[in-house]
């Protein structure tokens, strides 16, 4: 029963530890600013991790020394021991998946070129800086290699029995080995929508633009972009920034990013007639740049047609209305 008791803690510990590091790095938005992340359980165990995020760059053959901080934000003392996983996108919403099966790997992993983690004891309130040493490899070819180390607490006296359910949270990193890295983005949809529908005619705004954006190099992009809108006369109608707020695409994978045009960037103009819609999109260290064009229509039917209503309604009503008066007209005169 015991036994049974422990598998049962150890899975509960490694989905909350799941759940921990997605709250972590949801989005793989990647911000560039240090800050601090938390992570806790029911028995008021935390820790504050900070930065969430590291950007490193190296050589191939060097040792990157680098550091994370750890602080115990609890009322007790932790002890915390350090793991390398690696991770890749998980669908197009830029939502990640950390890869903790037994023989899942990545081909951008970085993770056996980790020294091993020492185990810190904390006491509370106590902030550590863990040393990390990565050694990138002479052979290493040049890109984006990315992973996250993941921090699991645990009270001293509950080490080694297998049933804390601390949570653990982790620090991302991406590590570019330096050289002649394969730069290639391309562009698999760009297309208008509203309500979730695409078509070529459209009756108003709100309408959303969504670019679908293929990496297809071997290191993340972070690409800027915007969506130009002109009228049938060439005016320009509105101008929509994409990946705003600057997200990552990871390498072999395809993102989605989504652009409105709404009563934020026309107010209250009435859109009516033919529409062009030009994206263009600036990536890599070179600033390379590429575009796709598409034209709607927007037709207010349901506005032309009740006006075609009125219309028709006023003049079967004038109609009636000059009969009846001719009648009168011409029963007056015979008296």
């Amino acid at each position: 029963m015991y036994g049974n008791l422990l598998v049962m803690k150890n899975n509960i510990t490694r989905y909350l530890s799941i759940l921990c590091v997605f709250t972590v790095i949801v989005g793989i938005g990647f911000p560039t600013s240090p800050a601090s992340a938390q992570a806790g359980n029911t028995s008021g165990q935390a820790l504050e991790i900070g930065p969430p995020v590291l950007n490193i760059s190296a050589n191939p053959g060097e040792a990157i020394h680098t550091k994370i901080s750890l602080r115990d934000i609890s009322s007790g003392s932790l002890v915390v021991q350090g793991q390398v996983n690696d991770f890749v996108a998980n669908g197009e919403d830029g939502t990640p998946k950390i890869l903790l099966e037994e023989g899942e790997t990545s081909p951008y992993s970085f993770k056996n070129w980790v020294t091993p983690l020492p185990r810190l004891t904390l006491k509370s309130k106590e902030l550590k800086n863990l040393p990390i040493t990565i050694n990138v490899p002479g052979n290493a070819s040049p890109g984006g290699y990315y992973g996250v180390i993941r921090f699991t607490a645990t009270p001293p006296e509950l080490e080694g029995t297998g049933v804390s359910l601390s949570a653990s949270l982790g620090a991302l990193v991406l590590l570019k080995v330096n050289g002649d890295a394969k730069e290639s983005l391309s562009i698999e949809e760009f297309s208008v929508t509203s309500k979730g529908k695409t078509s070529p005619i459209f009756e108003s705004a709100p309408l959303e633009f969504i670019e679908r954006l293929h990496n297809t190099g071997n290191i993340h992009q972070r690409p800027s972009g915007v969506v130009t809108i002109t009228d049938m006369f060439g005016n320009t109608v509105a101008t929509l920034g994409v990946n705003q707020p600057p997200r990552d695409i990871l390498p072999q994978s395809i993102r989605k990013f989504t652009s409105s045009l709404d009563s934020t960037n026309i107010g209250n103009k009435v859109l009516f007639g033919l529409y062009k819609a030009e994206l263009s999109v600036t990536y890599g260290s070179t600033n390379k740049i590429i575009k796709s064009n598409l034209s709607f229509w927007v037709i207010p039917y349901t506005l032309i047609g009740l006006g075609i209503a009125v219309l028709i309604i006023g003049f079967f009503a004038l109609r009636f209305l000059m009969r009846r008066y001719n009648r009168h007209i011409i029963a007056k005169a015979k008296k």
